[in-house]
Formats: C-alpha cells, sequence, structure tokens
C-alpha cells in the first residue's frame, strides 16, 4: 500500500517516489500546494476506492499521515 500511495504522489506531485518519505509534507515539498493538495486527495480516493471528508484532507499533511489516514479506511 505505501509504494502505491507513494505511486500516486509521484505523479501527482511530480516527484521521485524513492525520495518520498515519512517526513514528505506539504511544508517541504515545493510542488505540493493547495491546489495539487486536491489532487492528490482525489487520486488516492481513485486509487483506492475510498473517500475522505473535509477534516480528513485537512489533517493529510504528510506522507506519514496520508499512510495512517488511508490504512485506517482499508
Amino acid at each position: 500500500m505505501e509504494i502505491a500511495i507513494k505511486r500516486v504522489m509521484a505523479d501527482v506531485l511530480d516527484l521521485d517516489a524513492n525520495a518520498i518519505h515519512d517526513d514528505t509534507a506539504i511544508g517541504n515539498t515545493p510542488r505540493w500546494d493547495s491546489a495539487n493538495h486536491i489532487q492528490l486527495m482525489l487520486a488516492l480516493e481513485e486509487e483506492f476506492s475510498i473517500s475522505f471528508d473535509v477534516t480528513e484532507i485537512e489533517s493529510m499533511l504528510s506522507f506519514f499521515d496520508i499512510v495512517q489516514l488511508v490504512q485506517s479506511k482499508l
């Protein structure tokens, strides 16, 4: 699952999947702005056939946060 999340993040944020770690976050990733954050959430929902509410979307600010939340929904 982490590999799939990294693949989605790499695609949306134009990153090398191998460079994504637990501390990869909205504050330290140049292309991870508010518009790409929404695109990332939509791509994750599609990839895993899940949906996020607004509070969840606002809380997913790092790779670690995303992994924790996606795991909780699967």
